[in-house]
């Protein structure tokens, strides 16, 4: 991936790098070679970031091809909810997954107005155009990133951004991220960046039937912290992109910012880089749930701007799928998960970066196709030992305790001679694979209490 930038030196790759990082076995060697951070000539943070996947689907009416939807003369409005807070903001798009040139007309951000059920409210009087290497208009190639020029634009922590970009051209939209927690994305007809509000204009239906829970080619937020910040990267599956959370703030990811960014808090950046269906070890067939965690590890936590430490908390769809997309019927084995843990724990050692191990909750209480087994519950129990005694990481936020208690078995659960673990009823989101908003708040708080060694109390716990 080639990132081109116009702001100031970020924790950045600077080298050429496109298509996707690494194989599994050469993970480490590329990551090391490829990822060499540039020198920090300020104190520029990621304060919202997310993992981008293709957005490359079948085209309508033509077998076997595969092609990104397209929009001309159309904005798109995005708002996003920062963690950190800062004096100036530069803003990172992406055109990874394109195969051709994504050229941006032109692009704007200000602060989210203070408008009741209108997420594309804006404050035009503190809305600036953004520039990049002085110039409103931006090509980013494809199989890259760009980042903005600084904007002097004071960001409060755990307040929201609206970016706008307007396409005139033909324009391939090839990267997205599916399913956000909350309506945060208008597509309207023309150029309408300097609109205050986009809730009276016909929404463009040229993306996704659903585009208004999207985001599309918006990467990153970054700001220019008052000192230095510690930035901490969530990285996994739906479990941390907030399958089932009411909002951004109600993720795990989020509970944490919102406890490290309060009044009597030091303060810290906390980025989402969860992908819904993703795996640890292994490539998924289904496009939108992205590349095996361990290709991505690189993009998605090493190459983010100040990054100082990462929770992973991955393996749950490596336990119930495998390898999908070579057609393996059953999941990984524990040792799979355990050496690609291994893995990411050493590349993230070499970066001097903290990696913090996350348990994988139970599901025992989960009634979906082929999840629970005594045989992926063996599993699971295996790697779950080995992240709490081998070692690795540099710390370990044990959230399948936590999250466990009493629920409705699935009926092979049911079978077992004694009752294996499962998601506590109370704080499942479905029948016990993915929280609520309350198992989120317990998960969120446990991992505050463990990197800040804080002693914060959830408003409920799971038993």
């Amino acid at each position: 991936m080639k990132l081109i930038r116009f702001g100031q030196a970020a924790r950045r790759s600077s080298q050429p790098w496109i298509g996707l990082p690494c194989g599994l076995a050469l993970l480490l060697l590329c990551i090391v070679g490829s990822a060499q951070a540039a020198a920090a000539t300020g104190t520029w943070v990621e304060t919202w970031g997310q993992a981008m996947v293709s957005h490359v689907q079948p085209s309508p009416g033509r077998d076997g091809v595969y092609a990104a939807p397209h929009l001309r003369d159309a904005t798109l409005r995005q708002t996003v909810l920062v963690s950190v807070g800062g004096q100036q903001v530069r803003v990172r798009l992406s055109n990874v997954y394109g195969s051709t040139p994504l050229t941006i007309t032109a692009a704007s951000v200000a602060p989210a107005a203070d408008a009741a059920g209108d997420h594309t409210a804006i404050d035009p009087t503190h809305s600036h155009a953004l520039h990049f290497g002085g110039k409103p208009t931006l090509t980013i190639p494809a199989g890259a990133t760009a980042l903005s020029d600084p904007v002097a634009l004071p960001v409060p922590a755990l307040s929201s951004l609206v970016v706008s970009l307007y396409f005139h051209n033909d324009s391939a939209i090839a990267d997205y991220h599916a399913a956000q927690t909350t309506t945060t994305t208008a597509l309207v007809a023309g150029n309408a960046l300097r609109a205050a509000s986009l809730a009276s204009r016909p929404p463009l239906a040229a993306l996704d039937k659903d585009a208004a829970s999207h985001i599309y080619v918006l990467e990153g937020v970054e700001v220019e912290a008052a000192q230095p910040t510690r930035v901490i990267v969530a990285f996994g599956d739906s479990i941390t992109d907030g399958a089932y959370a009411t909002g951004p703030d109600k993720t795990w990811p989020g509970v944490l910012a919102t406890l490290a960014n309060r009044a009597a808090s030091p303060g810290a950046a906390v980025i989402n880089t969860g992908i819904g269906g993703n795996e640890l070890t292994s490539d998924q067939s289904y496009l939108p749930f992205g590349p095996a965690a361990l290709k991505r590890f690189e993009r998605d936590v090493i190459d983010r701007a100040g990054v100082t430490d990462v929770i992973v908390l991955l393996g749950t769809n490596d336990l119930n799928r495998g390898i999908d997309a070579a057609g393996q019927p059953r999941g990984a084995a524990a040792h799979d998960i355990i050496d690609s843990l291994r893995m990411l724990a050493d590349a993230a050692h070499a970066h001097h970066l903290r990696i913090h191990g996350g348990t994988i909750p139970p599901f025992a209480g989960f009634t979906g196709d082929g999840w629970y087994s005594p045989a992926t519950e063996a599993t699971r129990q295996s790697v779950n030992q080995w992240i709490r005694r081998a070692g690795m990481f540099d710390s370990v936020v044990d959230f399948s305790p936590a999250l466990a208690g009493a629920y409705q078995p699935s009926p092979l659960a049911a079978q077992q001679p004694s009752l294996p673990e499962g998601m506590a009823q109370v704080c499942a989101g479905d029948t016990g694979l993915h929280p609520n908003d309350r198992g989120y708040a317990v998960m969120g708080t446990l991992a505050y209490n463990v990197l800040f060694r804080a002693q914060e109390q959830p408003a409920a716990r799971c038993h």
